[in-house]
């Protein structure tokens, strides 16, 4: 997927099923770098040279990755970019998971969603991309509840757990952007529901009331623009993304 700018600074990329993010520095001269939020899967980084010259940047230029939980489509080009310089940051809570996704643990089993095609098209599209290959982390610095990161963007870090236990949203106040990851979605990945917010299935959350209770950590962040894992840009604000997951649930 060509880089899609969705707000000033900030460019979706990715696929149709998996996003990642690349944050600016804000620095005519290119000195203020780059930060990604996430890093999809293993197979993106074959694409991943493309990704960022389609920007004028290279993989050299990514400062820091900030992994907003350990599932293997979210760290998958962890490992390519700390060899090409980056720092990569992720939730204590989450360094097993992201070394090994035979870890993953879910509220219920995702066989019971094999009847949707959606469920299907997403684990064919995974194994395309050699999350099935993945296996262990470059060094990573730990993402802490209330941290301003000193990156790129300048991140303010909410841990919300539930999808996994170490699941942190990211505020860019200055921007009006929040990374929310896998807490929210606005095209579920094994249901196919689209375009409207809602949390992930009960396949694919470590605890979904654990991860429903977490919505309420997102009461002080003020940002129109959110920014899932999976689908598009919700561009209505934060409070009414919170307000259409507690209405739709957890399936």
């Amino acid at each position: 997927m060509t880089p899609v700018q969705v707000a000033p600074g900030i460019w979706a990329a990715g696929t149709r099923y998996v996003n990642y993010y690349v944050v600016d520095g804000g620095t005519t001269d290119g000195e203020g770098g780059l930060t990604l939020v996430d890093a999809g899967l293993p197979g993106y980084a074959r694409r991943l040279g493309a990704t960022l010259s389609a920007l004028g940047r290279t993989p050299a230029d990514v400062r820091a990755v900030l992994l907003t939980h350990g599932h293997v489509d979210h760290v998958g080009m962890s490992q390519p970019l700390a060899d090409a310089g980056a720092t990569v940051y992720l939730h204590d809570a989450d360094l097993a998971l992201a070394g090994d996704p035979r870890r993953n643990t879910t509220d219920r089993a995702l066989w019971r969603y094999l009847p949707y095609p959606a469920t299907l098209a997403f684990v064919a599209h995974c194994v395309r991309e050699r999350a099935v290959q993945h296996r262990g982390m470059p060094a990573v610095t730990p993402l802490r509840d209330g941290d301003v990161l000193d990156v790129p963007g300048r991140p303010r870090v909410i841990h919300a757990p539930g999808h996994t236990a170490g699941s942190c949203v990211l505020e860019l106040a200055e921007h009006g952007v929040v990374f929310v990851g896998d807490l929210l979605c606005t095209v579920n990945p094994v249901l196919g529901r689209p375009d409207v917010p809602q949390l992930q299935t009960r396949g694919s959350n470590a605890d979904s009331d654990r991860a429903m209770a977490s919505l309420d950590r997102l009461a002080d962040v003020e940002a129109k623009t959110v920014l899932p894992g999976h689908g598009r840009a919700w561009t209505d604000g934060i409070e009414a993304a919170v307000d259409s997951a507690r209405r739709v649930g957890c399936r």
